[in-house]
């Protein structure tokens, strides 16, 4: 069930672009902003967990109880177009390449953190950066957690961004989030070694001093070991997006053997 959901919620997130419209988080935000400076600074970051919860286990229990295992696709289709995103990754690289429309260019060279003098291993990396933000944390924690996980992931990188917290705060979510990124890095380090250049891979990752902390850096060091240093912005972006879909189909495989095992539901 998480698996169609999943397939059904990229294609509708593809062939839908005006879902962007409903992807707003104000109502996620509120309970972080509204207990910032209130307690302890880890108090925003638990009290945005609890809403995720509660909020995704009622949803999803009053779907399966109205509409049995349809109503649960529903929802699991609904809960990850919601939280992909907030824009599609492939329109804003996309858009970053294409210096015919140099104001719609500018918008997505932001959303991707990068500006028109990037490097191409820089572009590669914010590629693969804004997959594990976009896809990878969304599709593993839903996996893991259902419509809960999902929530509480995105919830918790719109409230790092957020300018409402004090630093303390933001440090504090900062670390949740290190948390939750931790197994989707290994994950994503793992398909990528598996598909292109595993003794080289690892190379990148036993250089690294704090290799075990498995930090989103190292999705840098990855960029900078596969793709080549002479690539423009445009080709790095390239490299990135190639990179960040043949890890989601690498994934996609691995769940589908699984549910074919019956590890998965």
């Amino acid at each position: 069930m998480k698996i169609l959901s999943l397939l059904l919620a990229f294609l509708a997130s593809h062939l839908w672009p005006a879902a962007v419209r409903f992807r707003r988080y104000d109502w996620l935000l509120a309970v972080p902003a509204g207990t910032s400076d209130k307690g302890p600074h880890w108090l925003p970051a638990a009290g945005l967990a609890t809403v995720a919860v509660i909020v995704g286990a009622a949803v999803t229990l009053a779907a399966a109880e109205i509409a049995g295992l349809f109503g649960l696709l529903l929802v699991g289709v609904a809960a990850v177009v919601y939280t992909l995103g907030p824009e599609p990754l492939d329109r804003d690289i996309r858009m970053a390449s294409d210096p015919s429309e140099p104001d719609k260019q500018q918008v997505a060279l932001e959303r991707l953190l990068l500006t028109r003098a990037s490097s191409g291993t820089e572009a590669a990396a914010a590629a693969l950066h804004a997959a594990l933000a976009r896809w990878f944390g969304i599709v593993f924690w839903f996996v893991v957690l259902g419509v809960p996980g999902c929530l509480l992931y995105r919830g918790l990188r719109e409230v790092h961004r957020s300018t409402k917290l004090h630093a303390a705060e933001r440090a504090w979510t900062g670390r949740f989030l290190g948390w939750m990124n931790w197994p989707v890095v290994a994950l994503m380090t793992g398909a990528i070694a598996l598909m292109t250049d595993f003794d080289r891979v690892k190379a990148a990752f036993d250089a690294r001093p704090d290799r075990w902390q498995l930090p989103v850096a190292l999705l840098d060091d990855l960029a900078r070991t596969l793709c080549d240093p002479a690539d423009d912005l445009a080709e790095g972006l390239a490299d990135g997006r190639r990179l960040a879909w043949r890890t989601l189909t690498i994934w996609f495989v691995v769940l589908s053997l699984l549910l074919l095992a019956g590890l998965l539901s």
